[in-house]
């Protein structure tokens, strides 16, 4: 099972990489092949140009400083032509005075992931963030299935909002529970904040309804428990102070036999007197496993399943 999963792992990394540069090359030579023959009445000789040097960075997202500096013309003269190439459908504003720029082809493909993520810290500014839950078990290879929307967490309260046709949802997170994520380079230049490991773990077994159910988190869990650090997932699990989250942990721990028996232990001494679901996605089904204060929704033989596939 462990080779079956690190081979699917390693095709899945490969292909995102292909992925990315195909988007780089075919964005780069699209723009500054044919950016001038194909819209001039509509934007203009100095915008088109603007443009051409704005897409042949291979960069998807530029303040208007930036734009003023490549064009060389006045702030004023440059947000007027930004604003036209706004209108004409080129760009995408995300706000304080930041753009995209918007790719030749149409639908989710067209935004790789690594500029999905640039656009995601781009919406949130100046405030404290990073990729999580779904979107950052997509980072860190966990997932079997693509993910086609972006999920942050932010203490800054935001609305949810598509840009490029990829949707966007913001998770309000307290102040102090802003911790367990790195620096991630998502492509050559571009740097975002995403989840570690354990905290994606831990994020997507507090709010199952942004992974896609349980069932997703266990995928993760199993491709990546040889690099997962188990002391590391008890100490996030206190400082987390969830007990429905321990109580997960700890069953699907044990379940595998993963982790140690003193990590079980641990996790034991967090889990309180009362029961939760296994996935408060299903239905309120199963029988109730007191070691664990969890009741059982998921059929165990799903569980085997995933661990077989």
């Amino acid at each position: 099972m462990t080779q079956s999963l690190n081979s699917r792992n390693l095709q899945r990394v490969i292909a995102k990489i292909m992925f990315y540069v195909y988007n780089i090359m075919d964005f780069v030579f699209f723009y500054t092949q044919n950016i001038m023959n194909v819209y001039p009445k509509t934007l203009g000789k100095e915008n088109s140009r603007l443009f051409t040097a704005l897409a042949s960075r291979g960069q998807i997202v530029f303040s208007i400083e930036e734009a003023q500096k490549i064009g060389g013309k006045s702030y004023p003269a440059t947000q007027q032509a930004l604003l036209r190439l706004t209108k004409a459908g080129w760009l995408v504003k995300l706000g304080a005075g930041k753009y995209a720029i918007v790719l030749p082809s149409a639908g989710n493909d067209a935004v790789a992931e690594a500029n999905r993520l640039v656009i995601a810290r781009e919406l949130v500014g100046d405030a404290l963030y990073y990729i999580s839950h779904d979107s950052a078990l997509e980072v860190h290879n966990m997932l079997t299935r693509p993910v086609t929307n972006v999920t942050i967490s932010t203490p800054r309260r935001l609305k949810s909002r598509t840009v490029l046709n990829v949707p966007y949802r913001f998770v309000t997170t307290k102040p102090e529970d802003m911790w367990g994520y790195d620096l991630v380079w998502v492509s050559s230049e571009e740097q975002v904040q995403v989840s570690d490991l354990e905290r994606t773990i831990l994020d997507g077994l507090a709010r199952p309804d942004l992974c896609a159910g349980v069932s997703e988190v266990v995928t993760g869990l199993l491709i990546r428990k040889d690099d997962l650090d188990w002391k590391k997932m008890v100490e996030y699990s206190k400082r987390l102070q969830n007990q429905a989250v321990a109580k997960r942990l700890g069953y699907l721990l044990e379940f595998y036999n993963l982790g140690t028996p003193g990590i079980l232990t641990s996790l034991q001494e967090l889990v309180g007197s009362s029961y939760a679901l296994l996935d408060p996605l299903l239905p309120e089904a199963g029988h109730y496993l007191a070691r664990w204060r969890l009741r059982l929704n998921i059929d165990t033989e799903i569980l085997k399943g995933i661990a077989s596939t």
